[in-house]
């Protein structure tokens, strides 16, 4: 989480963070199969409480496991490299289409120096991103997957 702070991505870094925090919603009867001693204590807390059993329709919220975790941030990384390139390429398709000028400016140029980006040239750049993503990731992966053999 830390380095995805540093790589200037604190937002995609506060709401990874948040979900790992949650944990995520499993039903009693997913929960009684994969995390019986969960299940079990959870089970003898109510029973102390005189409050009703659990159902199998109730749910209950676990911790992610690590590999659940590294799974979470590489899809969120992965999705927003894909956005950002999904994004930017429909952006150049509809300007092209229409015959449109490909530098968009930002700014009010009677109160500031506007800022301005090159849609193909930006576009470029997000595809190579999204390539090196899809690389890294899947990269790690296969490191992860050797490991466990």
């Amino acid at each position: 989480m830390e380095q995805l702070k540093e790589a200037e991505l604190g937002d995609l870094a506060s709401q990874l963070d948040q979900e790992v925090r949650q944990g995520r919603a499993v039903s009693e009867e997913k929960l009684k199969q994969e995390q019986a001693s969960q299940y079990a204590a959870r089970a003898s807390r109510l029973a102390e409480r005189k409050l009703p059993r659990l159902e199998e329709s109730d749910v209950a919220v676990i911790p992610y496991t690590d590999d659940e975790n590294i799974e979470l941030i590489r899809g969120a990384l992965l999705t927003l490299a894909e956005t950002m390139y999904a994004s930017r390429k429909a952006a150049l398709d509809v300007a092209v289409a229409h015959g449109m000028e490909l530098t968009i400016d930002f700014g009010d140029p009677e109160l500031e120096t506007p800022s301005s980006i090159e849609l193909d040239e930006e576009t470029g750049r997000a595809r190579v991103t999204l390539e090196l993503v899809r690389e890294l990731l899947s990269e790690g992966i296969d490191a992860r997957a050797e490991a466990i053999r």
